[in-house]
């Protein structure tokens, strides 16, 4: 009843949007003339004969949207009006459009303020803090997609995981995503020392047990040939630790804080809380003997990234967890490094989790509001955003010639070495020249294969692509929506089970773990509320499970 109440008065808003600026009498008139019980009718009608659904210009009406976005950090103006890509776009769809930008830094706090105030634009490019527990005052797209924004539709039909993650429980979509994908999906990978291990005359490590004692040998044998001993054979940071060890006893899954389901994995279905399992005990107990023996670096529990990179371009590190371009962490050491695979567990099998995209996947980027008259043309928006590859190359990237190049073989290169002159990086070109990543282009696996790959470090991340998905576990919870309220229970009682296991983790690492500490380990679980965690992320896992076998 609620959303049918909210409906009509929505429907209402359009019938007085599409009046606004008639005399009084006409505007009388016109409401006279609408037959009670058909309002939501008349301004859908209303709505449809504004907006053209196909062909330019969009709109048979005159009228300005105002649209919110963030600006990013490395836009060198500071944000997107009367920028070349945008004028493009405002005269080849004939929108007028009234641009408000918000430093990223701010985004969050502003667009929070506007919604708790009721100060809504007519669309936001910018995911929505809390989106949905404000979905009351977004558009819901099902029925306009297929009609308004026909690339859309196409795009979920090649991506229905993407589609799925940003549909609600009762299959509503309030929001169009922002995508780009580069086809890696094993982004998480250990880099080792391929020179330390050529110097200490070792073979890749491929059990627990093997990397032990590569990692002794990286101690004691001097493979950076310095005379000193200040190698760290296995280094980390506060927020990058050894879930990737984890293979070697018997299970996968991430614990950092920017991880959205830590702790959990998936069996036969079923969605387990493996810090309570045997092999998770078995996982302590050889962190902890890495650091009795001096293996691990004994400031990695306190240390931020960039500590572990001072170390890694002082070339000190054998062994770390890598979430990118290994040059980043070592520098110009890079070339001495490879991939390390997820370690076999007792009987021989590798565990690894992938990625749950190919790229970045940021949904709900693109949302409108019940303020807008209109929808339909915002959507017609997105639509021409993404109605081309060149438009996509535009508007995700910039232009020819200062944001990449034509090869003249089918492929087109990234201008980024060097970058555009007055520019400090590639990311400073890409978001003054466009809307970058945060705008709503749909950049898909076939865009970017236009891209030729010739950098070594591009190379090198391809690499390890296939290795690393034939050891993939098959089941894994995948993003999406869920009720506001379980999304409000789980962040409560994961802040309380992240603080704590934080604590264990270094405690056992550092102090060691035995029969007794493991009893009271299971019994802070308990109290910490992870049975109830896991029930609602079983909830969760089955609710998708259902939406993507309709």
């Amino acid at each position: 009843m609620k959303r049918k109440q909210l409906a009509a008065a929505a429907a209402a808003a359009l019938v007085i949007s599409c009046l606004a600026g008639c005399g009084n009498t006409a505007a009388s008139e016109s409401m006279e003339s609408v037959p009670a019980g058909t309002a939501e009718e008349s301004g859908t009608a209303r709505a449809a004969e504004a907006v053209n659904k196909t062909g330019y210009p969009i709109m048979n009406a005159d009228y300005t949207f105002k649209i919110v976005y963030p600006v990013a950090s490395t836009d060198k103006i500071g944000g997107w009006e009367n920028k070349d890509f945008v004028n493009k776009l405002e005269e080849e769809t004939g929108l007028k459009i009234q641009w408000v930008g918000i430093p990223e830094a701010s985004y969050n706090d502003q667009v929070a303020i506007m919604i708790a105030a009721g100060d809504l634009p007519d669309a936001f490019i910018g995911q929505i803090p809390n989106f949905a527990q404000f979905l009351d005052s977004f558009v819901r797209m099902n029925d306009m997609i297929d009609d308004y924004a026909p690339s859309a539709k196409t795009f979920f039909d090649q991506y229905p995981n993407i589609k799925l993650a940003g549909m609600f429980p009762d299959g509503s979509i309030y929001g169009l995503p922002e995508v780009q994908l580069d086809g890696y999906v094993a982004g998480k990978s250990l880099a080792i020392n391929q020179s330390w291990l050529e110097a200490v005359g070792m073979q890749m490590p491929e059990t627990a047990d093997e990397l032990f004692e590569v990692l002794m040998a990286f101690k004691t044998r001097d493979p950076n040939g310095n005379g000193l001993a200040d190698e760290i054979p296995f280094a980390f940071y506060k927020d990058r630790k050894f879930d990737l060890l984890k293979s070697a006893f018997g299970f996968a899954g991430y614990d950092e804080k920017d991880y959205k389901y830590p702790y959990l994995q998936v069996v036969d279905g079923v969605v387990d809380f493996y810090p309570v399992s045997d092999a998770y005990y078995e996982y302590l107990k050889y962190l902890n003997k890495l650091y009795v023996n001096g293996l691990i670096d004994p400031n990695g529990f306190i240390q931020e990234e960039v500590d572990m990179i001072a170390k890694g371009t002082n070339a000190q590190i054998g062994v770390f967890p890598n979430y990118s371009y290994d040059d980043i962490t070592v520098g110009d050491y890079a070339e001495d490094y490879t991939y390390l695979l997820p370690l076999k567990d007792s009987s021989g099998i590798r565990h690894y989790q992938p990625s749950a995209w190919s790229g970045t996947v940021i949904v709900n980027q693109f949302s409108i509001t019940n303020n807008c008259p209109y929808p339909e043309a915002m959507l017609r928006l997105y639509d021409y955003i993404n109605s081309s590859f060149d438009n996509r190359l535009l508007f995700g990237w910039g232009p020819r010639d200062m944001a990449w190049v034509d090869n003249g073989d089918g492929t087109i290169s990234k201008k980024a070495d060097p970058v555009l002159e007055g520019y400090n990086s590639y990311a400073e070109v890409r978001h003054t020249l466009s809307m970058g990543i945060k705008g709503v282009f749909l950049w898909t696996e076939e865009d970017n294969a236009k891209f030729a790959v010739t950098s070594d470090r591009e190379i090198k991340y391809m690499e390890r692509q296939d290795p690393y998905m034939e050891c993939a576990v098959e089941e894994f919870i995948p993003d999406g929506q869920d009720y506001p309220e379980n999304t409000q229970e789980i962040n409560v009682l994961l802040t309380e089970l992240r603080t704590y296991m934080d604590n264990f983790m270094a405690e056992s690492v550092m102090n060691g773990i035995d029969d007794a500490k493991w009893q009271k380990h299971l019994e802070d679980c308990k109290k910490f509320g992870y049975e109830r965690y896991t029930v609602l992320n079983q909830e969760y896992y089955d609710r998708m499970k259902r939406l993507a076998e309709e």
